[in-house]
This record gives structure tokens, C-alpha cells and sequence, in this order.
């Protein structure tokens, strides 16, 4: 018998070592800030922008915006200089007038049964309201070359509005005289604001560097009561703590330095990841991935993409592999076409 529980106890304690021993993957958020590329740059001797906005006097009048809040909220160039005239580049918007038409009164109807159990049609009226706004926008540059001229909106892209719907006419007429005025303002300042983000995204977008915030996501052990959870835990804090001082107007060198202990630690316990079990592959991934992750932020593509191809030999459609490969792939290509060589540190006229 006590051969039997001996024997019990130590398989109750080899299972439990397994079972503390099992891998599963968390994913820590870990905050990253750079300058996007623009899509289609300029040239590199541009370093000032002169924004404008054409509009009859008094278009904006019942919108709430005037042309300056327009132009301080929307028409900024990310990374270069303003100027009031004679800018490198010459961001015009354009405002048409504000066209409401085809009001008109629509009626619903709808059955139900009394208590007798007759059907009842009921009618409900609401006032429908067709509107248009035109806005456009033309970028130019000191050369005289017209560099975009984009309709947001046209006469023809007409939006629809439709008030509530009231028990009888009167109650709709009396409703609409009272907020026509207000509503139509209100409608007309929607729409001035969402043609202006508009605005904002392609010009920013084709010719900005858009300081960008966002967070990588580093794996982690997944269960604490894995032997070498407090290790890993370390080891990512680190990176985290490196990657919080990451500044996309300063260079990478000392987060570099802060973050090496770090991927020396994957680096060896990915090496030191034998067999080809569910957990092991789990293990190998988390030490792989996350040096691949840290070297892409840190801008060394060529580290990266290694620890990558790493990953692709035990699983050639690791998904999270695949994904960083194309994202490396892209970024390199932006910065190419920009004649950049960091997403940090960049000076618009100037190097990196």
C-alpha cells in the first residue's frame, strides 16, 4: 500500500509539474509613437505650407465655424511650417453654397387591431429634406504645379434628412416652423465639418508626416504558475518601460541600449527551446516573435525580418509571421519612396 501511494504521489506530482510547465500565449500592449510617411512626397526642399479657404462672404455664417477655426482645426500640414503667404505649398478649400430643395411632407402608415379585434390603419407624417454642399479642395505648389483638385462634395451628392414622425400635419407644421432654421444650420455644419476631415485626411495622408501613436503587442506566458513567468514578465517590462521614452522627434540609439538585456534573454531561451511539441512551439514562438517586434520599432528590418524567417521554418503560415513580414515590407518601401531612413528623428527639408 504504501508502494501504490508512493507511486500516486509521484504521478500526481509529475502531472502537476506538466500542467505548470503548459504554455499558453498573452499578448502585452506596449506603446510606440512615429511619423507615418507620406504617400506621395514632396519635394524634399519644401519645408512651408500657406493654407486658404474660398467661400462667398457669410457662407459660414450659421455654421458656427468661421474661416480661421476651419483653418487652424483642418487645414494644417503635418511636419511643416505655416506661413500667412507665399508658402512651398498652396492648400486651398473650397465652399459653395448651401443648397436645400425638394421639401417635402411623407406619410407612413401602419395597421393594428382595437380591442375588438378590427384593423385600424393609422397615418404618421415627418417633413424629408434634400440638401447639398460643395466642397473641394486644390493643393498647388510654389512652381505652379497643381499637385491635387479633388471635389469632396458635389451639387450632385445630395444628402437626405427626415424629422420625426408626428401623429397629424399640424403637429409636424408647427414642429418644423419652430426648428427649420436651426435644423438646416445644423445639417450645414455636419456637413462642413465632415468635408473638412475629409480635407485633412488626404492632404495628411498624400503629403504629411502624421505623428502616430499606437501599441505594439509583445506575447507573454500566458499562466503565472509557469516556472519561468516571472522571467518573461521581466523581460517585456523592460521592453515596455524602453519603448514608453520613445519619441518619433528623437532617435532609437537609447532605447536600443535600454531594450538589448531584454532580447538577449529571447534570444537564448529561444535557442535553448527543443522538441516539437505544442508547448515548445509556443515557447519558440514567444521569444522569436517578440525579438522580430522589438527590431522592427528599433528599425532594424534586417533583424526583424531573420527572427521572421525563423518563425517560418517550424510554421511557413504563422499568420502573426506573415502579417509583421508584410508590415516590415511596407514600411521599408515608405520610407524608400520619402528618401527617409527612420520614422523618427524626421526633419521635413531636412535628414534623418
Amino acid at each position: 500500500m504504501k508502494n501504490l501511494a508512493a507511486t500516486i504521489s509521484i504521478l500526481l506530482y509529475s502531472t502537476l509539474c506538466i500542467a505548470q510547465k503548459s504554455v499558453t500565449i498573452d499578448r502585452e500592449s506596449v506603446p510606440v509613437t512615429y511619423y507615418r510617411m507620406p504617400d506621395e512626397p514632396l519635394d524634399p526642399g519644401y519645408t512651408t505650407y500657406t493654407p486658404d479657404i474660398d467661400a462667398r462672404y457669410g457662407a459660414l455664417s450659421s455654421t458656427g465655424f468661421s474661416v480661421t477655426s476651419l483653418t487652424d482645426q483642418y487645414l494644417t500640414l503635418s511636419g511643416y511650417k505655416r506661413v500667412n503667404k507665399d508658402g512651398d505649398v498652396h492648400i486651398v478649400a473650397s465652399i459653395g453654397d448651401f443648397n436645400v430643395y425638394g421639401e417635402r411632407t411623407v406619410t407612413r402608415s401602419s395597421k393594428h387591431k382595437d380591442k375588438n379585434g378590427k384593423e385600424i390603419l393609422t397615418y404618421t407624417y415627418a417633413e424629408e429634406v434634400k440638401y447639398s454642399l460643395p466642397i473641394g479642395i486644390k493643393v498647388s505648389d510654389k512652381k505652379s504645379n497643381t499637385l491635387d483638385d479633388v471635389s469632396i462634395f458635389s451639387w450632385s451628392d445630395e444628402r437626405t434628412y427626415t424629422t420625426s414622425y408626428y401623429n397629424s400635419t399640424s403637429e409636424l407644421d408647427s414642429y418644423w416652423r419652430s426648428e427649420r432654421i436651426s435644423k438646416l444650420s445644423e445639417l450645414q455644419r455636419e456637413m462642413v465639418r465632415d468635408g473638412f476631415t475629409k480635407i485633412s485626411e488626404i492632404i495628411n495622408n498624400k503629403y504629411g508626416y502624421r505623428l502616430m501613436k499606437e501599441n505594439a503587442h509583445f506575447e507573454m506566458l500566458g499562466k503565472k504558475k509557469h516556472p519561468d513567468y516571472d522571467k518573461y514578465a521581466e523581460a517585456v517590462e523592460t521592453i515596455k518601460s524602453a519603448f514608453r521614452l520613445m519619441d518619433a522627434n528623437k532617435g532609437l540609439e537609447d532605447i536600443k541600449t535600454s531594450v538589448k538585456p531584454s532580447l538577449d534573454f529571447f534570444n537564448a531561451e529561444g535557442s535553448s527551446v527543443r522538441g516539437k511539441s505544442k508547448d515548445a512551439m509556443k515557447l519558440r514562438h514567444i521569444n522569436f516573435y517578440n525579438q522580430a517586434l522589438a527590431w522592427y520599432w528599433l528599425e532594424d528590418f534586417d533583424q526583424a525580418t531573420a527572427f521572421v524567417k525563423e518563425l517560418q521554418k517550424f510554421d511557413s503560415k504563422d499568420k502573426e509571421a506573415k502579417k509583421l513580414l508584410e508590415e516590415i515590407d511596407a514600411t521599408r518601401a515608405s520610407l524608400a519612396h520619402a528618401n527617409k531612413t527612420s520614422r523618427h528623428g524626421t526633419m521635413v527639408g531636412g535628414k534623418t
